[in-house]
């Protein structure tokens, strides 16, 4: 499974190497509307290099399974490319032989997860994963801010601190909700455009969240730190994934 992440990865670095690397300006970011300008300011990413793709690392995260069921702690790496969209992450339980990959790219989307590298414990590349792997991408906008200026992406500023967001894919339509503070830092993300796995090809479109609970500096930017992903059900929100990023990594080219 890490080798799949691996070369899944280094397939979307050839990809990022055919688009020029700009840098954010006042006048690149005009057509924004306020709260992401706001936001870029704040985070200090006017005059720093617009990312086309980044790793990103966690220092540690968690993953419950279901509402009953306990946290286990992952090892957990990703890459995200701006320039074709994707999305490749590799996530290894502690302590156990169960490793997964979530992958998106070119309006595909694959959930697979295997015991001892071998044995297939699920998978799924049904239209509704490659929705719901467009939506994770989506709500990481704000770890890669390059994302922000794709011309596939209309925004609609809905007051001074949040910001709807539409991204057309590959034929693939999600949109969401952007939140930020006072200060002008990103808090939250919200969609129902995201598929909750009920059964076994049996899917539900569920209020779907991600929160960014606080922020650390790295090379003079601010950037996300302690992070939650979460689902509304109708008996109430579930938590399913919480970690902590160590650092994020922006245009690699090998």
């Amino acid at each position: 499974m890490k080798k799949v992440f691996i070369k899944e990865k280094f397939e979307l670095i050839e990809k990022n190497k055919v688009h020029k690397i700009g840098t954010f300006t006042e006048e690149l970011i005009k057509e924004l509307p306020e709260p992401l300008k706001k936001y870029l300011r704040v985070c200090g990413y006017i005059d720093s290099t617009v990312p086309v793709n980044a790793n990103v690392y966690w220092n540690e995260s968690w993953l419950k399974m279901s509402p009953v069921k306990e946290w286990s702690k992952l090892y957990t790496t990703q890459f995200n490319s701006v320039q074709p969209i994707g999305r490749v992450a590799y996530m290894k339980i502690l302590g156990m032989p169960v490793a997964a990959r979530d992958l998106y790219r070119d309006g595909y989307g694959e959930m697979n997860v295997k015991l001892f590298n071998l044995i297939k414990v699920a998978f799924d590349n049904s239209k509704e994963v490659a929705q719901s792997a467009l939506i994770t991408t989506f709500c990481e906008f704000m770890l890669i801010p390059g994302y922000l200026l794709l011309d596939n992406l209309k925004w609609e500023q809905i007051d001074e601190h949040s910001v709807r967001g539409t991204l057309v894919d590959n034929g693939i339509e999600v949109s969401g909700i952007f939140y930020f503070n006072e200060e002008g830092l990103f808090t939250h993300f919200e969609t129902l455009d995201r598929y909750f796995t009920v059964d076994k090809n049996v899917y539900k479109k569920v209020k779907f969240s991600v929160v960014v609970e606080s922020y650390q500096i790295q090379d003079n930017l601010k950037i996300a730190e302690k992070v939650k992903v979460m689902w509304h059900l109708p008996e109430g929100d579930f938590t399913y994934y919480k970690g902590t990023i160590g650092g994020i990594k922006f245009n690699l080219f090998e």
